[in-house]
């Protein structure tokens, strides 16, 4: 109990994080709740910029691939300054508010996707973004009406507590998963400590007293044979070699994409 206290505490220090479209209007009342929820604290605001993928010559829109590259950069220049006076804007309602705030702006050609891979690259544990339009708010909403809010519900790593509003309000806020987390960084250390080792020598045994053997027949021995003297002490060791892979390999997926959010916190 104290370390999940002390591991939801660690959540609440966290510089919050506020996601922001190009659109102020449509975004004020979403950042005046991260704002009057900020306790004070600095708050980093964060947009998500998709270049265009035309480019505007003599009234005409046309596909950048197909235009000359002076035009591209050219255009893409304003396109920079534009977003600049944008953020510049959202940092001076900050500023009245009395709140600190900073910005930060990555370039990907996909909102949603740009937000899932900034929180794991920032390692951010507290982030705040629409649950959907303001026009799309009633006093009984509960669910994400947003593609985008889904999406990044779903993808964004156990670290990082997530609160979704809409037109001021909270709709939805979906916990950091620490313990989660803490879990399965154990399990994956458990297991390869005291599973592999014994897989190995089974294979080792194996290989001793028979030249060539498939991995059919392997697989055969491992799960038909277990060694019973050692079965308390390895639950796992009537599972198949393949099953063993599998399940290191998967293990250490999740752990790529979850446990790098965490140890600069233990």
């Amino acid at each position: 109990m104290e370390e999940e206290g002390a591991a939801t505490c660690q959540v609440l220090e966290e510089k919050p994080y506020v996601a922001v479209g190009r659109e102020v209007w449509k975004n004020i009342s979403n950042l005046m709740w991260a704002l009057e929820n900020s306790q004070g604290k600095k708050i980093c605001i964060l947009h998500i910029h998709q270049p265009s993928p035309t480019i505007p010559i003599l009234g005409t829109r046309f596909e950048a691939s197909t235009v000359d590259e002076e035009s591209v950069r050219a255009y893409r220049g304003k396109e920079t300054a534009k977003t600049e006076m944008i953020l510049q804007e959202y940092l001076s309602i900050c500023l009245k508010k009395g709140v600190q705030a900073e910005k930060l702006c990555v370039e990907m050609d996909s909102i949603e996707k740009g937000i899932v891979e900034t929180i794991y690259q920032h390692r951010i544990r507290k982030f705040v973004m629409g649950a959907a339009a303001d026009k799309h708010y009633s006093i009984k909403m509960e669910d994400l009406k947003s593609k985008k809010a889904n999406f990044v519900c779903q993808q964004a790593p156990a670290t990082c507590q997530i609160h979704f509003t809409c037109k001021g309000n909270l709709i939805h806020t979906r916990e950091a998963r620490v313990d989660e987390v803490r879990a399965l960084s154990v399990l994956l250390s458990d297991f390869q400590r005291l599973v592999l080792p014994q897989i190995r020598s089974d294979v080792q045994n194996s290989r001793s007293s028979v030249d060539t053997i498939s991995s059919e027949v392997l697989l055969n021995d491992i799960q038909e044979e277990p060694n019973d003297s050692s079965s308390l002490a390895f639950p796992c060791s009537g599972m198949g070699l393949n099953m063993m892979n599998f399940l290191i390999n998967s293990t250490k997926l999740w752990q790529k994409l979850t446990i790098q959010n965490h140890e600069h916190c233990e």
